[in-house]
């Protein structure tokens, strides 16, 4: 099988995540549940996994990072226990995912809020004169909200200036850093973000299931759930504290550990090596489907400015049937369809279409798994 599916979930991780998952479902224990010493040295390896989440984002206090159940529960959190009311607004990118979009869809729907949508073009993902027209014209915007890249194109929106802007007019900058984090440097502080979302299972090489919201301090986020945090049981109420106040019930402590042993293996590698590799192989990538004919990529081909993330659809070809074909005939595996991100779709004018066809490159992705893509393409488009 030739494994170009990495936008969705990285694979195969490295050895030691796999071995760290077995090891601590079988002989570590919830910390903060029990006296036992494997729930204390639970603990122990959950604090390390804390610092560990902290380092990569440049978080300078580890207690400000909230285990989750994944991004998308990490966006629903920071969006939904937003203290939102009628007649206040959210701003999003137009080409957001669905762990996004639609949580703020339905803050619209349940509680009135307004939403923005930045326009897109290729050239410019996201129009920060046109967001900065917005933030003066509409004093009510409380929430930013948008994605580091999108999963469909590969665009990487310029975070930094974003945050900024946002800082200036005092509104709360969101990132969700799901196809970013373990590809591209993060700095909660020079970015000037106020949460981001990451997942476990992705470019952190983690396994799925979990994830992990930073939120910086007054930040006036609400619980998102009510539940056992396992410390300071005898309250009624549960506050609003990191990280407790957003762990509620009995955290998937394998996971998380394992989690960290991926984001050690992206630390050791170093993420200037992985974003090399990726690259030269996004370009080779690239440089073949241009010679395709009848081969449409959408979004732009700057590899300064791109994830290893490429669209595409063949004229005369359905992207699933095509999707499929690719796998059923030449063992590729990829992803087809809309990638829960009608929005990207609907910017880039795919949506008619039933979205793209879309490869993702990840560290372990070889030369022959690229190849072997051009090559399918090259026999199915003669």
């Amino acid at each position: 099988m030739h494994y170009l599916d990495n936008a969705a979930t990285s694979w195969p991780k490295p050895e030691a995540v796999y071995t760290k998952m077995d090891s601590a479902f079988r002989h570590l224990f919830s910390p903060k549940r029990g006296t036992a010493k494997a729930a204390r040295l639970g603990a122990s390896q959950l604090d390390e996994a804390r610092g560990l989440v902290a380092s990569i984002l440049k978080v300078k206090n580890p207690q400000r990072i909230c285990f989750m159940g994944g991004a998308t529960h990490a966006l629903n959190a920071a969006i939904l226990a937003f203290p939102l009311a009628e007649g206040d607004a959210i701003v999003m990118s137009a080409i957001e995912h669905h762990a996004v979009s639609r949580p703020i869809r339905k803050v619209s729907r349940d509680k009135g809020v307004r939403f923005h949508v930045v326009p897109y073009t290729d050239t410019n993902p996201f129009d920060l004169s046109a967001f900065e027209a917005l933030l003066k014209s509409d004093p009510k915007i409380r929430l930013v909200a948008t994605t580091h890249a999108s999963n469909v194109l590969g665009s990487v929106l310029p975070i930094g200036e974003i945050g900024a802007l946002c800082k200036k007019y005092g509104k709360t900058y969101l990132v969700d850093a799901a196809q970013t984090a373990g590809v591209l440097p993060i700095d909660v502080d020079a970015f000037n973000i106020d949460m981001i979302a990451i997942p476990g299972h992705k470019s952190l090489y983690g396994p799925p299931g979990v994830g992990a919201l930073f939120i910086r301090e007054g930040v006036p986020l609400q619980t998102f759930m009510e539940g056992g945090t396992g410390g300071d049981s005898g309250r009624h109420e549960l506050p609003p504290t990191t990280p407790d106040g957003f762990e509620v019930g009995t955290i998937p402590l394998p996971q998380i550990l394992a989690l960290a042993e991926g984001i050690r293996w992206v630390k050791s590698t170093g993420l200037d090596a992985i974003h090399d590799a990726e690259m030269r192989l996004l370009a080779r990538l690239l440089d073949g489907l241009k010679s395709i004919q009848k081969l449409t990529i959408y979004g732009h081909t700057n590899l300064q400015l791109k994830t290893p993330v490429v669209s595409f659809n063949v004229a005369g070809h359905a992207p699933k049937a095509l999707g499929e074909q690719l796998f059923d005939e030449f063992g590729i595996a990829l992803r087809a369809g809309f990638h829960c991100a009608p929005m990207a779709h609907e910017a880039v004018g795919s949506a008619p279409l039933g979205g793209t066809v879309r490869a993702s490159i990840g560290f372990t992705t070889k030369d022959e798994d690229v190849d072997a893509l051009l090559a399918a393409l090259t026999k199915i488009t003669r």
